[in-house]
């Protein structure tokens, strides 16, 4: 910035460099959203559509700022966890959020019409605020998310339970809040069952556990704008992926490894499922190079079993999907992430040591 005598100005600006060694976590949230909902005719209770772009938007952030470890996220809302050790923008406050909450909103306008394909752009521009709060150590960090889900849960029951009423009842919206006063989860999940023959538990678990966004290993060959499915039980990483036609590449969660580092590359994606829901066989090329060469030539599998016969290495390569060129990516699933399980297993990356940035020597 050019020196001036008007310079003076800037000192009037204030510190708000964020606490070093803790957790920062953002959290945005829709502004007026129950009013753009309406507008916009989202579906009752749950819209896939509109939760599939909020989980496109928050990829997003996740490609464009490595530090962020985790993200979740449920209704109009999304949580990002930050490396303790984030050296983002000095830890000044104003600008981690305001970034955060800029490319979120940028990137739900962006992608707008990938998943509202009959309305070219949305009626009116929506609106995020975004605020940061500061966690000590892993056991806030564990309850936070433990409270979101908790949350998730329970505002899911509650509208299921109210729309049922509403739509299939043929409820007022005054008289089907009346019924649910001073219900608790037993007895809108009796009340679902016996009156409209739902079984809440079988629902999407987009819907009942929000989505939880991580980073771990994909196929090299997956493309980092990929759209997501519409249909919930067919998102990208959930264990209960059936068949999408739409879909030519990706990766079920069962060929998904979590990343040893937290970090993102460049081309960091998020895993899609095939049309026959499991990974690709390399192509004629890549199984041309695996056999070409020493008849000696030996090969490990995950199993650690030698072959020695390049036929054998042949057919062990195209049947085996973990063989796959893999990088590091975002992953979207839906799955619980209250209680250790959670964090000993698949999370265990997010709290764990901090891995030194390796910095380079003349």
């Amino acid at each position: 910035m050019a020196k001036s005598k008007y310079e003076y100005v800037k000192e009037f600006e204030t510190d708000d460099k964020l606490l070093r060694n803790v957790y920062i976590l953002v959290r945005i949230d829709g502004k007026g959203f129950h009013k753009f909902s309406a507008a916009h005719e989202f579906t009752k209770p749950n819209d896939v559509r509109a939760l599939n772009l909020m989980n496109h938007a928050a990829r997003h952030v996740m490609h464009e700022l490595d530090d962020i470890l985790i993200a979740f996220g449920e209704s109009d809302e999304f949580s990002f966890l930050f490396r303790k050790s984030t050296g983002l923008y000095q830890r000044r406050e104003a600008k981690i959020v305001s970034t955060v909450v800029s490319l979120f909103t940028s990137a739900y306008v962006y992608y707008w019409n990938d998943y509202f394909k009959e309305s070219r752009r949305s009626l009116y521009p929506p609106a995020f605020d975004g605020r940061a709060v500061l966690y000590p150590s892993e056991v806030e960090v564990k309850d936070y998310f433990a409270w979101r889900q908790a949350d998730t849960h329970i505002n899911n029951l509650f509208n299921t339970s109210f729309w049922a009423l509403v739509e299939k009842g043929g409820m007022t919206p005054k008289a089907a809040e009346i019924r649910l006063s001073g219900t608790d989860s037993k007895d809108k999940n009796e009340m679902l069952f016996t009156e409209f023959n739902t079984n809440y538990s079988k629902l999407p678990a987009i819907f009942r556990k929000g989505s939880v966004l991580l980073r771990e290993q994909i196929p090299k060959d997956m493309h980092k704008d990929a759209i997501i499915p519409t249909l919930p039980d067919t998102l990208p990483g959930s264990t209960c992926a059936d068949a999408n036609p739409s879909l030519s590449t990706g990766a079920t969660q069962a060929s998904v490894s979590p990343a040893l580092g937290s970090t993102a590359d460049a081309d960091s994606v998020v895993a899609t499922p095939t049309s026959n829901g499991s990974t690709e066989h390399e192509t004629d090329d890549d199984k041309k190079r695996s056999i070409e060469g020493d008849e000696e030539e030996t090969f490990e599998n995950d199993d650690d079993k030698v072959y020695e016969s390049t036929t054998e290495v042949a057919e062990a390569r195209s049947a085996a999907p973990s063989l796959k060129r893999m990088k590091k990516g975002v992953v979207i699933d839906h799955i619980d992430i209250i209680g250790e399980k959670f964090w000993s297993g698949r999370g265990a990356y997010i709290l764990g040591p901090e891995r030194k940035k390796k910095t380079r020597t003349k």
